[in-house]
């Protein structure tokens, strides 16, 4: 079945639309707004069912405490920085060596997280960043997905996260302001043709 059609043309339509926000307007988001796209994003594939995913959302005065002290005003604009909510998905290392620990998932090493060839705590609150990023587009939102590469854990032991938490980058999420346009790296580099990036391919064929 082709994905154009009337079942899936809204979906589709997100996920072509999406695109990365540089210049928010900073008037304030609702909380219950917020509220709602946080859970609803939560809603992600999650290893085990250990839901070790979590969402730490900056607003008020916890925004510049977070620019101030991860350094982000440094290398990013004002039109960045003017977002008004900063949402932090969090990922639990522990929620998933605890949850294959338990009798049904014991007896492959993973309650041992040095043992995970792929640590799907960060792969699941990835995933559900994502799903953030998607429902802030349906909404008519603008969203800014970033990496945290300064003083990170000093950003999370401000504002009470337990030390063996991790980051997974930051989202930026508030009204699109009038001036922003498409930029970044996506409108100077052109996407990769489907053949470059679908499998199946021919043996030799990986570049």
């Amino acid at each position: 079945c082709c994905l154009t059609t009337p079942k899936f043309a809204f979906l589709e339509a997100v996920i072509r639309r999406r695109r990365m926000t540089r210049s928010f307007d900073p008037t304030p988001l609702d909380q219950g707004l917020v509220a709602d796209l946080l859970d609803l994003a939560r809603r992600a594939p999650s290893a085990g069912y250990s839901q070790g995913v979590h969402f730490l959302a900056l607003t008020g005065d916890a925004v510049p405490a977070f620019w101030r002290i991860t350094g982000g005003a440094d290398w990013f604009d004002a039109g960045i920085t003017a977002a008004p909510v900063l949402v932090l998905p969090l990922a639990d290392p522990d929620a998933y060596t605890s949850r294959y620990s338990e009798g049904d998932k014991a007896g492959h090493g993973l309650e041992v997280a040095a043992n995970w060839e792929v640590p799907f705590w960060i792969t699941d609150a990835a995933m559900a960043a994502q799903n953030l990023l998607l429902l802030a587009e349906e909404r008519g939102l603008g969203a800014l997905y970033f990496g945290i590469f300064r003083n990170a854990r000093l950003a999370l032991d401000e504002f009470g996260v337990p030390p063996h938490v991790l980051q997974v980058g930051a989202v930026a999420l508030g009204y699109r302001a009038a001036a922003d346009v498409p930029s970044g790296s996506a409108t100077t580099r052109a996407r990769r043709p489907r053949r470059d990036v679908t499998m199946p391919r021919p043996p030799g064929a990986w570049q």
